[in-house]
């Protein structure tokens, strides 16, 4: 089998730029080091670091998909000895060299001459007149050059609107439920407990003293009780307000058989252990 010179021109025109937008994307990919000029075959991403002591730098927010170059942000960030480091990616639709400073702006609105130049070669494989790096001899000039500009027009509505989805989905995203927060037990939870068993006369002796501790915890600061567990119950047992109820709990379990107290008269001893704005104050 031969092969005609024709195809064999070909050939290399489809296989030596492959090679050398592998090459240049491994240039372009190594690492954000700023250099002197970045060359990138056209409609290929390529790299460059701009380094800045006055801050951060973007492209000019009125690029489209028609200018001659397409730059985005890829990341910033702060170099050891504070200067800002600004990562781009930029796109070129057109043979030649180019002073990337002319489609950057500061974040800060400043001019844009405190950097220096940033010179990046856009380059071709082909005859300059060619439209696309890659193309088939066969094919229309007209139509070769419609679907090159739409393979880049899709291409670029693509890369510009992966922010914007992710922008989307985060504020779709549903917020997480609150978390219910349980109170701890009051004072009233735990004493109603051992009041409704002295009612019926079931309150134990470990029990009746469980009690007498928490009455006597709630009311050690209130009335100023010292620290002797006997003497301040004693105390709390002749305070008008605090040993009511304590006073009450005794009568029933010492008192000869008789009615069981009502849920009213057991509800009113409760009540100053029910009412925290009051608690103490009588």
């Amino acid at each position: 089998m031969t092969w005609s010179l024709t195809a064999v021109v070909h050939l290399g025109s489809i296989l030596c730029p492959g090679m050398i937008v592998m090459s240049g994307s491994l240039v372009a990919e190594a690492a954000f080091e700023p250099m002197d000029e970045v060359t990138v075959t056209r409609g290929i991403t390529g790299r460059i670091l701009v380094e800045s002591e006055h801050g951060f730098v973007r492209g000019r927010p009125d690029l489209d998909l028609e200018s001659p170059i397409l730059v985005r942000v890829a990341n910033v960030r702060v170099g050891p000895e504070g200067e800002h480091l600004s990562e781009l990616e930029f796109i070129g639709t057109d043979v030649g060299e180019f002073d990337l400073r002319n489609v950057l702006v500061f974040e800060d609105g400043g001019p844009i001459d405190r950097i220096g130049p940033q010179m990046i070669e856009i380059v071709s494989n082909l005859s300059a007149d060619a439209p696309s790096d890659v193309f088939l001899a066969e094919a229309p000039p007209a139509s070769i050059g419609s679907g090159y500009r739409g393979i880049l027009w899709a291409i670029g509505v693509a890369w510009l609107l992966v922010p914007v989805v992710v922008v989307i989905k985060r504020s779709l995203r549903r917020p997480p439920p609150p978390i219910e927060v349980i109170p701890p037990p009051t004072i009233a939870d735990k004493i109603a407990p051992l009041v409704e068993l002295a009612a019926t006369r079931e309150l134990s002796v470990p029990e009746q003293g469980r009690l007498e501790l928490l009455l006597y915890a709630y009311w050690q600061d209130r009335l100023g009780l010292g620290p002797d567990r006997i003497d301040a119950v004693a105390e709390l047992r002749r305070h008008d307000v605090a040993g009511k109820l304590l006073r009450a709990v005794e009568s029933w379990l010492h008192a000869p058989r008789r009615t069981p107290p009502s849920r009213q008269e057991i509800t009113e001893l409760l009540s100053p252990y029910l009412r925290p704005e009051t608690e103490g104050r009588e």
